[in-house]
C-alpha cells in the first residue's frame, strides 16, 4: 500500500491513477481518471460582520480569551465560540491570528486606540 499527498488547494477528486515512474500521462478512456484538480474558489468574504461579532473582534485583536471576552460582553462560553466561528467563516481565517491580522490590515482596529487599559502580562 502507497500513500500519497495531494494538493489541500483542490477539490477531492478521485487520484490519478498509479504509473510506473517515467511513464507518460496519458488519460485513461471511459475512466473516471479523466477529471483533473480544479482550483477552489476564494473564500466568500462579506462586507458585513454583525454588531455582536464586530465586538468580539475588537475583543480578541485586544488578545482576550473566550471566557474575558463573555464576561465583557455578559454572554455564555458558548455563544463567544458560535461568534467566533461565524468570524473565522465570514472572513475566512483559519485561526484567531488570522482574525487579528485580517482587523488591524483592514483599519478595523487601529494600534494604540485600545478602550481601556491593556491587559497585564503575567
Amino acid at each position: 500500500m502507497s500513500v500519497m499527498a495531494y494538493d489541500r488547494k483542490t477539490r477531492l477528486e478521485p487520484p490519478p491513477a498509479a504509473r510506473p515512474v517515467g511513464a507518460p500521462r496519458t488519460p485513461t478512456p471511459g475512466r473516471l481518471g479523466e477529471l483533473r484538480s480544479v482550483p477552489m474558489p476564494p473564500p466568500e468574504r462579506p462586507s458585513r460582520v454583525s454588531q455582536r461579532e464586530a465586538e468580539v473582534l475588537r475583543l480578541i485583536a485586544r488578545g482576550l480569551s473566550n471566557a474575558e471576552i463573555g464576561s465583557e460582553l455578559f454572554i455564555s462560553l458558548p455563544t463567544v465560540k458560535s461568534h467566533v466561528a461565524s468570524l473565522l467563516s465570514k472572513l475566512g481565517a483559519r485561526d484567531r491570528v488570522q482574525l487579528v491580522v485580517a482587523a488591524y490590515e483592514t483599519g478595523f482596529v487601529l494600534p494604540g486606540h485600545l478602550r481601556g487599559a491593556a491587559r497585564p502580562v503575567a
